[in-house]
């Protein structure tokens, strides 16, 4: 087994276990606005967590589904210029757009690590539900490195196109 397949491989079981994190985080933010509205409304009685719960699973979504977004290759995107150019120089372009992309999710998660490690951030804790932030914060980290994943399997297959 090659390393492009290996890469693909893991970049599909990345793919497969972000879809069931978006599946469960979609299904925890619908319950708990929902839960939210109901209580709020019907016994006049707000739920103080159920806003923050929220808040921090769009934010886990919004991670999670830029990763996915990366290996659909559906990122929002300009190519106006991109569209003009002939097959040969659009490859170039192309690659060279993953790679930009694989550069800077690279250098986002070795920051994020950096930031997650320093000290003030163990002492956090949520104003609501008082869990440890460092629970919501870890979707910085690991969206990058699933994107990281992604985006070397993409820039290893337009290598290989332009062979």
């Amino acid at each position: 087994m090659t390393f492009v397949n290996v890469i693909g491989k893991l970049s599909d079981v990345v793919f497969k276990l972000e879809k069931l994190l978006v599946m469960v985080l979609i299904t925890v933010m619908f319950v708990s606005l929902t839960a939210g509205v109901f209580f709020r409304y019907y016994f006049n009685s707000p739920l103080f967590w159920s806003d923050e719960i929220a808040i921090f699973t769009l934010i886990w979504l919004t991670f999670i589904g830029g990763s996915m977004s990366i290996k659909r290759q559906q990122s929002a995107a300009v190519t106006i210029f991109v569209d003009k150019l002939n097959e040969q120089y659009r490859k170039v372009v192309v690659t060279l757009g993953f790679l930009i992309i694989l550069v800077f999710c690279i250098f986002l998660l070795c920051y994020s690590f950096i930031w997650l490690s320093s000290p003030n951030i163990g002492l956090q804790t949520s104003s609501s539900i008082q869990i440890p932030m460092i629970y919501p914060y870890l979707c910085v980290p690991l969206g990058f490195l699933f994107m990281s994943v992604h985006s070397i399997h993409l820039f290893i297959q337009s290598l290989k196109a332009d062979s």
